[in-house]
């Protein structure tokens, strides 16, 4: 049996789920991390609530319920971007919580230098508070892209045929299993190279 080639498939779709899924969840965390510091308190609690549901409710419950529930009251849409968009939404919760980490410890300084300046709120969250979150915050955002693309062998179960969904299939058809998930972990352990490198990267550079 021919299994290299099955995995290839599915290792381009778990990349492709991965980088999608990483750019909501990056951009999104950030805009939900400046609307929470920014919203009233009314405003707050409502993006805190959606902050704690997403990172309450499982990963896997929230695909079923997106892919099994949401047909039957009319809204049907394919796998594919379905575990994009939970898998990104889900991150961007966690995300966020790093991103209002990294804002807190700028020094209150910075901020009356920008007003001294008579920088408007847009451009200081633009050129001086939106640089400064996302360097400090770059070494755990890269350990939650790592936990995503991890997270991605999930999608296995309404479909998608990412890498682990190709060594299911392939165990499925020819009563073995031994072969493509030991190869598929291996894979696995391969890709998961380039984040440990860049990770430990960023780690020296802030130690």
């Amino acid at each position: 049996m021919k299994i290299l080639p099955s995995l290839m498939e599915g290792v381009w779709y778990t990349v492709l789920v991965t980088l999608a899924s990483s750019a909501i969840a990056l951009v999104g965390g950030l805009l939900l991390a400046i609307l929470e510091s920014v919203s009233t308190k009314f405003g707050r609690f409502f993006v805190r609530f959606g902050l704690e549901l997403f990172q309450g409710v499982p990963t896997l419950v929230l695909l079923y319920f997106a892919f099994y529930a949401l047909p039957q009251v009319g809204i049907t849409v394919p796998a594919m971007p379905i575990g994009i968009v939970v898998l990104g939404v889900v991150y961007a919760a966690y995300c966020s919580e790093v991103y209002r980490g990294s804002l807190i410890t700028i020094p209150s300084e910075l901020r009356d230098a920008c007003v001294a300046l008579n920088l408007s709120p847009q451009v200081t969250w633009r050129r001086v508070l939106v640089p400064v979150m996302i360097k400090r915050a770059m070494p755990a955002l890269l350990n939650y892209v790592l936990g995503l693309f991890r997270e991605t062998a999930v999608l296995f179960a309404i479909g998608v045929p990412v890498l682990m969904g190709q060594a299911n299939v392939i165990g499925y058809e020819n009563f073995r299993y031994l072969e493509p998930f030991t190869l598929a972990g291996v894979i696995y352990l391969g890709l998961n190279l380039p984040f440990l490198y860049l990770l430990s990267r960023f780690k020296d550079m802030y130690v």
